[in-house]
């Protein structure tokens, strides 16, 4: 009972980290600000908005400095990496509903994090899967295009996303009316975790692929508030519209360089 009783506690506290991770205090303090010369009390200075803790030049700002590059400072991008792992669909209500404050800025982590996974690929290079062959040029074609690039097809898929998103789950329980603009930054967030998922299970494409869909139902449940199969049949669509609109460009432009390789032929 006690071991039921313990996980319970456990469990319920988990559950309040994901619907409220950071608390927030004043410093009551009285600061003197090194830019302005004003005195306050408070986190920052109201006149520059100099942080209280500004001080000179020491060995704490040299990691700050280096820190803020890299995403490594308060809301750190290895914090926000964290979050989406375990809060993830929170994670996302909050940054879109104004929170800025919980997430290291999506769309600067994005490109961090595909930065750092094309260094550690260039280096440490992952064998090429045999591509599926189906007996079609161009599906055959199209599907060895994708596998080719993973991170592309990945940005593409996202940003279709965005509209069918829109439409299925504009009236939401939890989160209703959400703009497109908001929908954007739901893919960027997905697209941080498909990055993620697809270097670490390099090796294993549908492992990755799985787990960024996995991931992807529990933001959409976690974010809009359906029920299980609601959550469900609506990301199902949105992935099928999106695997038939990237498919199409792509036999699109594969068609259109094709002719235009013969006629430079003829």
């Amino acid at each position: 009972m006690e071991i039921k009783q313990y996980l319970l506690t456990r469990w319920q506290a988990f559950r309040a980290w994901q619907e409220n991770p950071r608390t927030y205090r004043m410093d009551e303090t009285e600061h003197v600000c090194n830019n302005c010369g004003r005195t306050f009390r408070g986190n920052y200075c109201p006149a520059c908005s100099q942080p209280a803790r500004q001080g000179r030049i020491g060995w704490l700002s040299l990691w700050e400095g280096i820190g803020q590059l890299w995403g490594v400072e308060s809301r750190s991008g290895i914090y926000t990496l964290w979050q989406l792992l375990w809060r993830p669909g929170y994670l996302v209500r909050d940054y879109i509903s104004g929170k800025r404050q919980v997430s290291y800025p999506p769309v600067k982590l994005l490109f961090i994090l595909a930065a750092i996974i094309a260094v550690v690929q260039f280096f440490f290079p992952v064998p090429v899967e045999e591509p599926l062959v189906t007996g079609f040029r161009y599906l055959d074609t199209a599907l060895t295009w994708l596998q080719n690039h993973e991170n592309i097809n990945a940005l593409l898929s996202g940003c279709i996303f965005i509209l069918p998103t829109w439409w299925l789950f504009r009236n939401a329980p939890r989160y209703p009316h959400h703009t497109i603009p908001e929908g954007f930054f739901v893919q960027v967030y997905v697209a941080i975790l498909s990055f993620l998922f697809s270097s670490v299970f390099a090796e294993s494409v549908p492992l990755a692929v799985t787990l960024s869909y996995a991931y992807m139902y529990i933001i959409y449940k976690q974010l809009f508030g359906y029920g299980y199969w609601e959550t469900l049949w609506r990301l199902v669509v949105c992935a099928l519209m999106s695997f038939v609109v990237v498919f199409v460009f792509i036999i699109i432009g594969l068609t259109v360089n094709e002719m235009h390789q013969n006629s430079l032929y003829t």
